[in-house]
């Protein structure tokens, strides 16, 4: 930990405990159950403003702080806050986000779980390519928005092997009609998981 990193750390520790928290290091936010709002708050600021608040390149303790706030927001409680939107900056190509970094925040959006209203968001960042396996959980979030166009989103991946998987049990969760074409091919997949996801798909499939 550098001085500027022990500075950081210190200040958003000080400010997380003024709003009712008990963690006595970084890493243990993510661990504790204080889920009060104005925690929520707190840890959405510092992850939305992390790169003001914490000036200078990734370190490896801003990039572990910024993978904490992410874990920690991944919980109901954060579903009608700025939790969302903090998570969502995370996939700000202007960020020097790392993969892992971006994964746990497409994973806490999973779980929180976004709301439909952020459809347009999440699709987008779905269909970008660019952060390849990073956006696996945001794909799998799409079946759990339940929008008339989760269906056409996933199966544009179904030919990126990033997210193979994902695209195909968000189809087998909604019961997607009229894929059984895009779907077939991978009947014969060495990859267990996508057979059983197509197998599924085609037993719902009525088209």
């Amino acid at each position: 930990m550098t001085a500027n990193d022990d500075a950081a750390a210190s200040k958003l520790l000080e400010e997380y405990r003024l709003a009712g928290g008990y963690a006595q290091i970084v890493p243990e936010i993510s661990k504790s159950v204080d889920v009060s709002p104005q925690v929520i708050a707190v840890l959405s600021q510092w992850l939305t403003e992390l790169e003001t608040r914490w000036p200078g390149l990734e370190t490896k303790g801003r990039e572990l702080t910024r993978l904490t706030l992410a874990n920690a927001l991944g919980r109901k409680e954060a579903r009608k806050s700025a939790a969302v939107p903090a998570l969502i900056s995370q996939f700000d190509t202007a960020k020097t986000t790392s993969s892992r970094a971006r994964w746990a925040a497409g994973n806490a959006l999973y779980d929180i779980p976004a709301g439909v209203e952020y459809f347009d968001q999440l699709a987008a960042i779905a269909t970008n390519r660019e952060f390849g396996d990073a956006r696996q959980m945001v794909v799998s979030w799409l079946a759990k928005s339940r929008h008339p166009d989760a269906v056409a989103v996933a199966l544009s991946q179904l030919d990126d092997e990033a997210v193979q998987g994902h695209a195909l049990e968000v189809l087998s969760k909604l019961r997607a009609q009229g894929v059984r074409d895009r779907v077939e091919p991978f009947l014969t997949s060495k990859n267990k998981w996508h057979k059983r996801s197509a197998e599924r798909i085609l037993r719902y499939d009525e088209s």
